[in-house]
């Protein structure tokens, strides 16, 4: 078995992300997507009116968290 992370395109990420209902789904702002039994946690960085990546001070990015709950199934 190789220690290889398994790797996957971009553009199925987006789309499956576009699936759960998180539109737009800009690439560049992208900062994690976790999965987990609870439902899905999307990090990305927030844009300033010219289009952006907003800072904070001197050097910290600003993001912005979207959670997309998982409903069980019945």
């Amino acid at each position: 078995m190789s220690a290889d992370p398994h790797r996957i395109p971009l553009s199925k990420v987006l789309d499956f992300l576009r699936d759960l209902g998180l539109d737009p789904v800009d690439p560049v702002t992208l900062q994690t997507v976790h999965i987990s039994n609870r439902g899905v946690e999307v990090v990305r960085a927030r844009l300033n009116e010219h289009g952006d990546k907003y800072r904070v001070g001197d050097d910290e990015l600003a993001t912005e968290t979207v959670t997309i709950a998982l409903d069980p199934d019945t």
